[in-house]
């Protein structure tokens, strides 16, 4: 990533170097650490110090919701959110009932006590060349909160108290130019575990090349990808167990299309497979609207059909006098939400089956492929990562001869209806 690039790196490189560790639970207050590892030909030396413990489970949710409120409120030049607990806490996952406003505090106060530095480097005639920067996404939190001790520790946020974050100005220079939005708020609305919305974070960031395109496969080992999620010190089951559990919803929702792993201990290969593939022609029209490229192969991936009648809207808009603080922000605002720029009738016939589920008042969108073939596939991919091999070849041949209803079941059991191993042995009647 090239110093021509430095909108990108900040959101990049937190992402790609493990600052946030893809564990749903405290990982013992870690403080400092520092790693080095290597994905594809990158280097990554690191060193973070997180004042109130590193960054976790819940944070990099409370993190993009407060991304998003910035980017409404127009991304303010004094680079700070301003908003109620109560309206922030409905962005994310911790929904406005029972602790949700003491996790928040502690939260809002791990995302500003946290910085790294990060070196990225590649080897090069036996020497490493590359980059060292230096990081931190908030430089001030205020709140208004209640607690039992004068120090605050274990507090409360008070709901409807105004509540003020102040991004570090390079953090708030890449949420202006809208390369936050790499990430498919849909994808991870849907994604209701969290390790498996901190995985696709970290994946969607390590797909990016050096011109911007995303990979459709990603090679990585076990011992680097275990310091690249933020898994140091977990033992290799551990982390086995982790990763696994997160493929399984990713592979559901149809971001992977495949997991398999060669090899064992440290040493072992991982490869990830993704769906979708970017239509070059799309791509290009939003490049030549300022989108930076890896966010417009991920815009095209996920709303192939929102394309062009997003960027119709916003040219027409610009020649009747509009000029758009940052026309990458305001172009990827227009494919994520059309409404918001008159685009929800252009695109009424052509909108993906994905955005007309969530218009409906269901509680959970149809994600899973909708014909027989691509519903065993997703079957046996998830199996297959389950049982850290491919299913017997009998099996198989049982599994394609299964009733519709038979099908159906298994599709709701690798959705954690029920337990999809002992659902496949019932109905083949053997062992997987």
């Amino acid at each position: 990533m090239s110093q021509g690039n430095e909108q990108w790196i900040n959101e990049l490189t937190l992402a790609r170097s493990g600052v946030f560790s893809i564990l749903n639970r405290d990982g013992g207050d870690d403080q400092s650490w520092e790693t080095t590892f290597s994905i594809g030909d990158r280097h990554f030396y690191v060193q973070g110090v997180a004042a109130r413990g590193r960054p976790h489970g819940v944070d990099p949710d409370v993190l993009l919701a407060l991304q998003t409120l910035f980017f409404e409120a127009g991304c303010p030049d004094d680079d700070t959110v301003e908003c109620t607990a109560y309206r922030l806490l409905k962005l994310t996952p911790l929904g406005i009932r029972g602790n949700a406003y003491a996790r928040l505090r502690e939260s809002l106060l791990r995302l500003e006590g946290v910085s790294w530095l990060t070196r990225i480097s590649r080897q090069s005639s036996g020497r490493f060349r590359g980059t060292t920067e230096t990081n931190r996404l908030i430089d001030r939190v205020s709140v208004r909160d209640t607690s039992l001790s004068a120090s605050g520790e274990g507090g409360t946020i008070d709901a409807g108290a105004p509540l003020r974050v102040t991004f570090s100005r390079h953090f708030a220079q890449s949420i202006r130019e809208g390369f936050y939005q790499i990430l498919d708020a849909e994808l991870l609305s849907d994604l209701k575990q969290p390790t498996a919305r901190s995985l696709y974070r970290v994946l969607q960031a390590h797909r990016v090349g050096d011109d911007g395109s995303l990979a459709r496969e990603l090679p990585v080992i076990m011992a680097a990808w275990r310091e690249a999620t933020g898994l140091s010190g977990q033992r290799h089951n551990n982390v086995r167990r982790t990763l696994d559990g997160a493929h399984v919803h990713l592979i559901a929702a149809k971001y992977l299309r495949d997991v398999s792993y060669e090899g064992s201990g440290e040493g072992t290969r991982i490869r990830y497979e993704f769906e979708g593939e970017a239509d070059p022609e799309l791509v290009g029209l939003l490049t030549d609207m300022k989108v930076s490229r890896p966010v417009a192969e991920a815009l095209v991936t996920d709303h192939p059909d929102r394309i062009r009648p997003a960027v119709k809207a916003v040219r027409q808009r610009i020649d009747e006098g509009y000029r758009p603080r940052s026309l990458a922000a305001t172009m990827v605002d227009a494919v994520r939400n059309p409404e918001k720029y008159d685009v929800k009738s252009a695109v009424t016939n052509t909108v993906s089956t994905k955005a007309r589920a969530k218009a409906q008042p269901e509680p959970q969108p149809v994600l899973l492929p909708l014909n027989r073939e691509e519903s065993l596939g997703m079957v046996r991919s998830i199996l297959r990562v389950k049982l850290g091999r491919v299913p017997r070849d009998e099996v198989v041949v049982k599994l394609a001869a299964l009733s519709a209803d038979q099908v159906d079941r298994l599709v709701a059991a690798a959705r954690g209806q029920e337990d999809l191993v002992r659902a496949v042995e019932e109905l083949v009647g053997e062992p997987v």
